[in-house]
């Protein structure tokens, strides 16, 4: 273990992950520096004062994972305190540091085996590491193996992203990615096998009659049709996830419902559209609340990319509060629109309202 401590105070190494907290070496103009990056929360430490940063990091850690050109270190630490130390081949080539002020900082590497595996486009890797950067700011990154259920997953190019991050972190993501199309699951089972994700498995089901053999750390849905992200989001709370992240598509339920309120606002089809956009995405966000998730409605993409933009990431924390006030905003915003809409009607007897009809 001293020897990979004198390599993380030395030069020529890519990265250090010490229980999830991310440590890249950086170039400023006042000179050398490491960024390090705990959860939602990102600082630059100076070279000078690496070595105390260092040591505090080690002194409880757990898991250790240093990678660099010539090849990565593993250290786990044992109940009984001992290290245990591997060595592996490289993760990944890249320069050792990178400029401090690039646009965006890349979570994953620009030559990701990932890219060249889905053949993907400049445009969807840029979307591709926003996502990730949205969805490493849950704590769950912080545990050493991480449970992802994908539902409606596609060709789950998001959702591989998620296992390849968690290997730079030297976290196991254990990815089920399920899909009613068995063409399209054979074709990511091909991509995974590719990349040799092991961790990662495929399903030709619907993700309502998929049974986990426990609770789930992370289920994500992106871009499902109309009641389809209900669905998945009724199946995260069954499977008790502690985590939930949804970017819906269309919205055609409630726009049906609602479109017999002629007014101004309604009148016009587009704006009837974009209206039903809103009270959908409140009212899961107000359920999810209800249900002691503590949820922040976020842009996914910019909206040059697609008018579907609106991310809900929601994270088990239960508030009483917060559940009493969801519950009166969610009674309100349903009656004055007198919609029915199909989250309550998925969640049933677990979201209290149907007695505030």
């Amino acid at each position: 273990m001293e020897q990979l401590r004198s390599r993380a105070l030395g030069e020529g190494w890519r990265k250090l992950v010490v229980d999830g907290v991310a440590v890249t070496p950086v170039s400023l103009r006042r000179g050398p520096a490491l960024k390090v990056v705990a959860g939602p929360r990102t600082e630059t430490v100076p070279r000078e004062e690496w070595p105390v940063r260092l040591d505090a990091l080690l002194a409880s850690a757990r898991n250790v994972h240093l990678l660099a050109p010539d090849g990565d270190v593993h250290a786990r630490r044992t109940k009984k305190g001992k290290w245990l130390v591997s060595r592996g081949k490289a993760s990944s080539a890249s320069p050792g540091a990178a400029a401090h002020d690039r646009e965006r900082q890349r979570l994953l590497p620009a030559d990701h085996p990932l890219f060249r595996a889905t053949k993907i486009s400049r445009d969807k890797e840029r979307q591709l590491q926003h996502y990730v950067e949205l969805l490493r700011a849950l704590p769950l990154w912080q545990r050493d193996v991480i449970r992802v259920v994908d539902a409606g997953c596609g060709k789950a190019y998001m959702s591989l992203a998620l296992v390849a991050y968690g290997r730079e972190l030297g976290t196991r993501v254990e990815l089920v990615g399920l899909d009613t199309n068995p063409q399209v699951i054979e074709t990511v089972r091909g991509i995974a096998e590719q990349l040799g994700y092991d961790e990662a498995r495929f399903e030709a089901t619907a993700i309502e009659d998929y049974e986990s053999d426990g609770p789930i750390d992370l289920l994500v849905s992106l871009h499902a049709c109309d009641t389809a992200t209900d669905e998945a989001i009724a199946a995260g709370v069954r499977l008790g996830a502690d985590s939930i992240v949804v970017a819906p598509c269309c919205h055609h339920e409630l726009a049906a419902q609602i479109a017999g309120q002629k007014d101004a606002l309604l009148r016009h089809g587009l704006l009837l559209g974009r209206q039903a956009d809103l009270v959908t995405d409140a009212l899961r966000a107000a359920a999810l609340e209800m249900l002691g998730y503590r949820v922040d409605v976020i842009e996914f993409v910019s909206a040059e990319h697609t008018a579907k933009n609106v991310m809900l990431r929601a994270q088990h924390a239960p508030s009483a509060r917060r559940a009493d006030r969801a519950m009166a905003e969610y009674v309100e915003l349903r009656d004055r629109w007198q919609v029915e809409p199909s989250i309550e009607r998925l969640l049933g007897d677990r979201l209290p309202v149907s007695q505030n009809r």
